[in-house]
């Protein structure tokens, strides 16, 4: 016998409108304690079924397109694209098939020949930072982590592009993926900002072309790829995919370290564990991806930032055929989400889950390692692709920062907000300040 679903208690009209833009993971985790695994929630127009804890997680690994789709709710996605075959937006059997097609340069060995210019990026724009200066983490951190990108699996600079990149890619999975109001994607602002994007990935696509393979990068893969129906990507199909890595550089590896950032600065002996590990590597000027791989403090702190700030901590699926699922049937022809980021706040998951602590993450802890308690990514066959890449990215930025200068949060009390723009991240006014220069060690 199943029962009504529980529906959370909220305020008139808005439901549980501000609880959800404010800690949509700490609310979820709380109606998880009170109402159980399955729970319904209202918004303005809406009620949605959320589904969370450790059985929801494993439900999502092993229930495939049959049940769980994405294509249904992401139209928008392929609508804004002129793509059929945008990633984001394909279930079984497509998505499997692009995805491999390109995850060999989506990798974390796509930063590997990138290193050097990396850092001296990363160098470069430390530089002239002054003591006392106050400097804008999400804007320096979009930035380098979007050059990067760019540079290293397109062989790209972003330059002057990156605010229409921001500002259009922002957009579109706020109101493609997060269900802001779709007449934002009508206004000429956001119609600006697309045609310019689209003009900066179709020159990509032409300095490629022009030179077939001599990069021997994502673009080249693209280029020598072929749809599943054997034709080549072309078009707005091409387009798409070149347009792919930048979600990352602008979604997450930013928000990410500026979170990392954050917990760093307002714990010294965290930080000069990490500074310790850091420095011994970049004195031994042999500066790599298996050197970063072993600076475990720093490792620690990245996996805990993922952990305690997960950015995509709910995932949206449309129930294609009905199911049972914590004494309920899940009716067919509803959108629900899967709170994925509920698991990393159980204290019978983790250890004093609200604490921020790296080592929980090392032997013989391993906090993480059981089947479905950590999905920072997603879980199962679609956890993010380019998710070696981007801790790679994240822990690339960390250290050289904290090795090339010293910096300091506002005060020592400070509290960083999180600002939902259309995905949690620290607040854009989140600033540090400037204390000096480091002594630099060459790489």
């Amino acid at each position: 016998m199943t029962h009504a679903i529980p529906l959370v208690k909220g305020l008139p009209f808005l439901g549980n409108t501000l609880s959800l833009t404010s800690d949509a993971i700490g609310f979820m985790t709380r109606a998880y304690h009170e109402y159980g695994p399955v729970y319904r929630v209202r918004v303005p127009g809406r009620e949605i079924t959320i589904l969370a804890g450790l059985d929801a997680n494993h439900l999502l690994i092993n229930l495939g397109s049959d049940y769980l789709q994405l294509n249904p709710i992401y139209g928008k996605l392929a609508e804004e694209t002129s793509s059929d075959i945008y990633l984001p937006t394909l279930d079984e059997p497509q998505y499997s098939y692009y995805r491999r097609m390109i995850k060999p340069r989506l990798s974390r060995d796509t930063l590997a020949d990138y290193l050097p210019q990396a850092i001296e990026l990363i160098r470069a724009t430390t530089a002239n930072w002054q003591p006392e200066q106050a400097v804008r983490v999400q804007e320096v951190m979009t930035r380098l982590c979007i050059e990067i990108i760019s540079r290293s699996a397109e062989n790209t600079e972003v330059g002057d592009e990156l605010a229409s990149i921001i500002f259009f890619t922002n957009r579109l999975i706020g109101s493609g993926v997060a269900f802001q109001p779709a007449f934002l994607l009508k206004l000429p602002d956001y119609q600006r900002a697309k045609r310019r994007f689209e003009a900066f990935l179709q020159r990509i696509v032409d300095q490629h072309a022009a030179q077939p393979g001599a990069n021997d990068d994502y673009v080249d893969l693209l280029l020598k790829s072929t749809a599943l129906d054997g034709q080549p990507l072309r078009g707005h199909d091409l387009l798409a995919y070149v347009h792919l890595p930048f979600v990352n550089g602008v979604a997450y590896a930013p928000r990410l370290s500026g979170y990392l950032l954050y917990e760093l600065l307002r714990s010294p002996e965290l930080l000069a564990k990490v500074r310790a590990e850091v420095d011994a590597v970049f004195a031994e000027g042999d500066f790599t991806l298996n050197a970063l791989r072993k600076m475990r403090w720093l490792y620690g702190a990245c996996m805990e930032v993922l952990r305690m700030y997960p950015v995509a901590g709910a995932l949206p699926r449309y129930i294609a055929k009905a199911f049972e699922f914590g004494g309920h049937t899940i009716e067919a022809g509803q959108l629900v989400f899967i709170a994925t980021g509920v698991t990393h706040f159980l204290p019978d998951v983790y250890r004093d889950p609200y604490k921020f602590d790296p080592e929980r993450f090392f032997e013989p802890r391993s906090e993480h390692q059981r089947s479905g308690v950590f999905a920072p990514y997603g879980l199962g066959s679609r956890t993010c692709l380019s998710a070696g890449m981007g801790e790679a990215l994240i822990m690339l930025v960390m250290a050289t920062l904290v090795h090339s200068v010293e910096l300091a949060l506002p005060t020592p009390d400070y509290q960083l907000k999180t600002q939902i723009a259309p995905i949690p991240g620290p607040h854009k006014d989140f600033t540090v300040k400037v204390i000096g220069q480091r002594e630099r060690i060459a790489v």
